[in-house]
């Protein structure tokens, strides 16, 4: 009886032990998203709908309001706005972020820790980059199907990972890193087990702005450098908190 209560008190509180690190969430021009619905339309008069966006965030940096900096360099957390527990990611450490002044985190995997076969299971690792590529891991998927030209529903999927240098003969000799840091004020979620830096993704934003693209342009981006590029300018422009 005495161990039942003893486990059930240590229980009490492990589960009651203050946490600190980052809540995600995804919109779209301030709204929710809705997947897999056709209601959105692109600043290039494209109907669309959303249907998966997943993405890694990498090296988390907090800075203090006395100046302070705290630094996670080995921290990679995989985000999908299908999977609600990967919405929420934990600090090694607790962090008083009432004391804090702004979070900055690199979009993607830094190269450092972007190594082919880190993650043995899913749905990390359904996030492979293939090896003659650049290998590593995708730093974002978001899938969408569009209403195109012909009037059929097409899909572009707009992934983003290392982008190549090619030869004469078309074959990749080099490769280019597309990952940025991103920086936002610090804004606070409080919750029932902690404090929580908030991170919110725009989707709509990566389509948009300030490049407004147009879907009927591509199929798949893994291959092609120059539309990363177009869309990691936007994304620089989609986190918010």
């Amino acid at each position: 009886m005495k161990l039942l209560l003893f486990f059930f008190a240590l229980t009490l509180y492990i589960n009651s032990v203050a946490q600190s690190g980052i809540v995600f969430s995804f919109s779209s021009d301030g709204n929710s998203v809705i997947l897999n619905e056709i209601k959105y339309k692109s600043a290039k008069n494209v109907d669309y709908a959303i249907c998966q966006c997943q993405f890694f965030i990498s090296n988390v940096k907090i800075k203090m309001k006395n100046g302070k900096k705290i630094e996670f360099d080995n921290f990679v957390h995989y985000v999908d706005i299908e999977i609600a527990n990967t919405q929420k990611a934990v600090f090694p450490t607790e962090i008083d972020l009432h004391q804090a002044d702004s979070i900055e985190f690199t979009f993607g995997i830094d190269s450092a820790l972007n190594i082919s076969r880190r993650f043995k299971n899913p749905p990390e690792n359904l996030m492979f980059w293939p090896d003659y590529l650049g290998g590593g891991y995708h730093y974002m998927k978001t899938n969408i199907k569009y209403i195109d030209k012909q009037g059929f529903t097409s899909a572009f999927n707009c992934h983003i990972g290392r982008g190549q240098v090619y030869d004469e003969n078309d074959n990749p000799i080099n490769y280019i890193e597309n990952t940025f840091v991103v920086k936002l004020p610090i804004k606070i979620a409080n919750t029932s087990t902690g404090t929580f830096a908030t991170i919110n993704l725009n989707i709509s934003k990566i389509f948009n702005f300030p490049n407004a693209v147009d879907f009927n342009d591509y199929r798949g981006i893994m291959d092609n450098q120059q539309a990363m590029s177009i869309f990691c300018e936007n994304l620089k422009t989609a986190f918010s908190n």
